[in-house]
């Protein structure tokens, strides 16, 4: 890039190449793709453009039980002789659609910084209804309990993250303990929960929720401040300015529900971003800063003194349709 300074310091001419206005408008083209849920797949595809799969070693399908779709891909860091800390994250899609092929950059983001991350693949809709996206969360949690060993997990630094639909389901399984408890686990079992961008709280109203939720006298079984009492372990609710598809009230209920109760909690809105450009930011393709990755690594790494980071909420809303 050639830039051109006037001499007296009041103007600044940038003249772009050819290639770097295609590297630039393509930038902003995966940014919309991100923005529009028309373009999910499309926008995750770009997402991995710039994966370094130099930079960590992957064994992929691996079960964690008997249906077809119950596998599971386990990123490691290039560099890991011992047992490694952990994070299991589960991707969103409404619960009808997603694969965990196409959240890799999440996992290129984290190896970097010494991590194993799993991703799973659950059940969706129509194949199945709520819970059992949750009881596939919950075999997640047994299959990790009974193998940490033998993959070189480090169990007491277990860390669950997820985004949108994939946060619901990781909030449910540590408020909700019955689905952990069907394994003798319980809350405590992750160190900390990371929800991005997730409708914890939400009624559905479309026909195509209620289907996936319903009948209407089951909707409480799905919203996490029915179960919340301050035994799950720390939370870090990330919430996107520009999400037009969850909305903050979700989190916000949650913030008040831990509190009240005496547990735990931070919540932090990105401004700029929006509910796809959030997950999308932990992406090198996508230049659109690192604050969201920082600020999750910085909860994880001061787990002990939750109290003492400064991550502020905003009073962004909108809504879950």
């Amino acid at each position: 890039m050639d830039t051109i300074f006037n001499p007296d310091n009041k103007a600044k001419k940038t003249i772009l190449s050819y290639k770097e206005s295609f590297v630039l408008n393509l930038v902003c083209l995966i940014i919309v793709l991100f923005t529009l849920t028309g373009c999910q797949s499309t926008g995750l595809y770009l997402a991995n453009a710039a994966n370094n799969e130099d930079g960590y070693i992957s064994r992929n399908n691996i079960t964690y039980g008997n249906e077809t779709w119950q596998k599971m891909d386990i990123y490691y860091p290039e560099y890991s002789d011992t047992a490694s800390p952990a994070i299991v994250f589960y991707y969103g899609g409404s619960w009808r659609k997603g694969d965990k092929e196409d959240y890799a950059f999440v996992a290129n983001r984290f190896t970097r910084e010494g991590y194993i991350v799993i991703i799973p693949d659950y059940v969706k809709y129509p194949s199945a209804v709520y819970p059992a996206f949750v009881e596939d969360a919950a075999a997640v949690s047994h299959w990790i309990a009974s193998h940490a060993s033998e993959y070189s997990i480090d169990i007491s630094r277990l860390h669950l993250m997820g985004h949108s639909a994939g946060a619901h389901t990781g909030m449910m399984l540590l408020t909700d303990e019955s689905y952990l408890a069907k394994y003798a686990l319980g809350p405590e079992f992750y160190q900390c929960f990371i929800g991005i961008a997730g409708p914890y709280d939400f009624v559905p109203g479309s026909r195509y929720y209620r289907k996936i939720f319903g009948p209407e006298e089951r909707f409480p079984l799905m919203q996490a401040t029915n179960y919340i009492d301050g035994s799950e372990p720390p939370m870090f609710l990330l919430t996107a300015g520009l999400d037009w598809l969850v909305a903050d009230s979700n989190t916000e209920k949650v913030l008040e529900a831990v509190q009240q109760s005496g547990g735990q909690i931070l919540t932090k809105t990105y401004p700029a971003l929006g509910h796809m450009t959030i997950i999308g930011s932990l992406s090198d393709s996508l230049p659109i800063g690192s604050d969201v990755s920082n600020d999750i690594l910085a909860f994880i790494n001061n787990l002990e003194k939750v109290d003492d980071l400064s991550l502020a909420p905003s009073e962004q809303s909108s809504q879950f349709r």
